[in-house]
């Protein structure tokens, strides 16, 4: 990315751009990386079976730290691909006028909130529903935990995901149409 910002600053000089997307979708991963490690951090704590059983981390001295890491990795992930759609629906060449990053970064609550939303609605409707079947697919030996607990955690981070792309298509139509918007202004000019 810092090899393709400094070229197209030597490209382009001041009408250079990918800097700024770049820096953005960064932005965006810092913002996921967050969210995932705090997530994951109080999750492990309802159930750290969902971490050691689910995702295969060691258990033990150093537990939590292996599970912020783990969190901080998936979230940057995920942010970062929820960047590069913000950008890419924002910024990429067609008929309408780019969306400034200022109005980009101010709608990034959208997606945020609703994957805070989904991380809290999703395991209180599910309940204790296994639509995945679960239970069948875990040793029945290491049911002797709370396997509600499990689902409990499965469900928060399945709303969490499910959030992130509700927020996410809730953008991308807000900034779609705010860009046929302002054509439409331009045009009335």
């Amino acid at each position: 990315m810092v090899i393709g910002a400094v070229l197209d600053v030597c490209r382009h000089g001041r009408a250079a751009t990918r800097h700024k997307e770049y820096a953005f979708i960064w932005f965006t991963g810092l913002i996921g990386c967050l969210m995932g490690g705090t997530t994951d951090l109080i999750t492990s704590s309802i159930s750290p079976y969902y971490f050691t059983i689910g995702k295969g981390l060691l258990g033990g001295e150093g537990f939590e730290r292996r599970v912020a890491m783990f969190g901080v990795q998936e979230g940057l992930s995920a942010g970062v691909i929820a960047g590069a759609v913000c950008v890419y629906v924002s910024r990429r060449k067609s008929k309408f006028a780019p969306l400034g990053f200022g109005e980009l970064l101010r709608r990034l609550w959208m997606p945020v909130f609703c994957a805070v939303a989904g991380s809290v609605l999703f395991p209180l409707v599910a309940g204790d529903s296994d639509p995945a079947g679960l239970a069948l697919k875990l040793d029945a030996a290491a049911l002797a935990w709370p396997f509600s607990r499990f689902l409990r955690v499965w469900w928060i981070h399945t709303g969490l995901y499910a959030g992130l792309l509700i927020g996410l298509i809730w953008l991308i139509v807000v900034v779609v149409r705010r860009r046929r918007a302002g054509a439409k202004m331009a045009a009335g000019s």
